[in-house]
């Protein structure tokens, strides 16, 4: 049965006064080299030699200009581009296969608060500082601007009718996509703060470090199924056809059924988790404090392998899994022998940016430098 959310209101004004969340756009990073090993003109972030040895080669190599003090504050893939936006909130698009600079943009002021890159449809949008911002993903060019009035804690998301904005007061703030008007608020009533929302045009779901997922309408504050687990849950929460997958500090990894909320399958793993899973047809890969990187599979929760250095995916190619790993290593392991086939020193590596499109990996580092690194072709 339906029922309401224990906590909403709604709104036909905005509220105003702004606050300032630092800390939004934090990813985990390698060791970073000293200022005095900053690379000469020229010169590649990553050995062609050692790659060679790993059956790997640099397909394209890409330079964005940042100041010595200034490092990535996001590097990632949204379809077919890269997107790397610097500590100056200073925005660059990439065509990812060819390395053809597509727009760069000053997003923000350079001490404005980023709190990541969202896509629907052709638009862009993030929040900076306390204003929610939409670009045009082909061209560049900003679409709107708005001061929200209250402090987001994470990114937004958003439908064809509705962006869904949370906030420092543990709510959700749901505004129209047409004048960005408040319609409503919404929150779990667990003392949790949301951490991460996913929306269509169906329903919305949210989790928050209290340990809740819950689905709700649209377009009004009406719960449709809730799911507990036992600790916080860990952004980002994948939808992945008919389930979510999700890692809580439980130390579980979950699947869950779209539609009902049920539990599919849970994985419980060797430590705590504090970051979320990453969702391939086949695995999902989730880093475990302390034990490396595990690969559960997707479709019973069985565990397929471990890799004991391991931190994150890079890219899948067949039977070939590339990790990024301990000790700025990339690592090439055999997916159907469960070895490791080969191991590549990335020693100015810093970023990375999980490629589950295709096999191509994408390695940066604090100096602007970018890399794309693909299979060689025999």
């Amino acid at each position: 049965m339906r029922k309401n959310f224990f906590y909403a209101t709604l709104l036909l004004f905005g509220l105003f006064g702004v606050i300032l969340i630092p800390g939004c756009a934090k990813e985990k990073n390698l060791q970073t080299p000293p200022p005095e090993t900053r690379p000469q003109p020229g010169e590649l972030l990553v050995s062609p030699a050692s790659l060679r040895q790993a059956d790997l080669e640099i397909a394209w190599s890409y330079v964005v200009p940042v100041r010595q003090s200034e490092k990535f504050r996001n590097f990632s893939i949204i379809d077919d581009r890269l997107y790397a936006v610097t500590g100056r909130n200073f925005l660059v698009s990439l065509d990812r296969q060819q390395a053809q600079p597509v727009y760069s943009w000053q997003l923000a002021p350079a001490s404005a608060t980023f709190c990541g890159l969202k896509k629907y449809n052709s638009q862009l949008y993030s929040i900076v500082g306390a204003d929610l911002v939409s670009v045009d993903q082909q061209e560049g060019n900003q679409l709107m601007k708005k001061p929200l009035g209250f402090g987001p804690v994470c990114p937004p998301v958003r439908n064809n009718y509705f962006y869904y904005v949370p906030g420092t007061d543990q709510r959700i703030h749901v505004m129209n996509v047409s004048d960005m008007v408040r319609v409503f608020d919404v929150s779990a009533n667990d003392d949790g703060a949301v951490v991460c929302v996913r929306a269509d045009d169906d329903f919305v779901v949210f989790a928050t470090d209290a340990g809740t997922l819950a689905a709700m309408m649209p377009d009004r504050p009406i719960q449709l199924w809730r799911f507990e687990a036992a600790a916080a849950i860990n952004a980002p929460v994948v939808h992945d056809g008919p389930r979510f997958i999700f890692s809580s500090k439980d130390a579980y990894v979950y699947a869950v059924d779209r539609y009902r909320g049920e539990l599919l399958w849970k994985h419980l793993t060797p430590a705590i988790l504090t970051v979320g899973p990453k969702v391939t047809q086949r695995y999902v890969y989730q880093h475990v404090t302390g034990q490396g990187l595990v690969a559960i599979n997707k479709s019973n929760g069985a565990l397929a392998w471990r890799l004991p250095e391991g931190i994150d995916l890079l890219a899948e190619n067949g039977r070939k899994i590339y990790v990024i790993a301990e000790n700025n290593k990339l690592i090439v392991f055999d997916n159907k022998n469960l070895k490791k086939l080969n191991e590549v020193e990335v020693p100015a590596v810093t970023r990375w940016a999980a490629n589950i499109y295709d096999e191509k990996i994408y390695l940066a580092d604090d100096n602007g430098r970018i890399a794309c690194i693909k299979p060689i072709e025999y």
